[in-house]
């Protein structure tokens, strides 16, 4: 099992919980959900880093649409933490008159927010 505070370990738990709503409420076939959970096994092993997740994310629900609300959620919490570590780190750096460091860093932020 991954750790707790693992993307990986909230994707799984989140996951398992739509599953186990989907089923209970009759919202999807045993046979549907059986399939979700042998694709999301054999696309996200264990010991997958969250760098690496969060670039497979995106395309978990392009095979199994009852996954997309679980990928927008956990694409935006790792959005708004990566924005919050950038502003802090960011602070920092001014903090102690490192202006190109700050420069280069908000430079790579937003590149790779325009990427996505």
């Amino acid at each position: 099992m991954a750790d707790k505070n693992t993307l990986l370990f909230k994707l799984e738990q989140d996951i398992a919980y739509l599953l186990l709503s989907k089923l209970e409420h009759l919202e999807i076939s045993f046979e549907r959900a059986s399939q979700l959970a042998r694709f999301v096994l054999a696309h996200l092993p264990e010991n997958i880093t969250d760098q690496l997740l969060i670039q497979i994310l995106p395309k978990l629900d392009d095979e199994f649409f009852e996954l997309a609300t679980v990928v927008y959620k956990r694409l935006n919490e790792y959005e708004k933490e990566y924005k919050d570590n950038i502003i802090k780190e960011t602070h920092d750096l001014i903090k102690h008159k490192h202006f190109e460091e700050v420069s280069k860093l908000t430079a790579d932020y937003f590149s790779r927010k325009l990427q996505v």
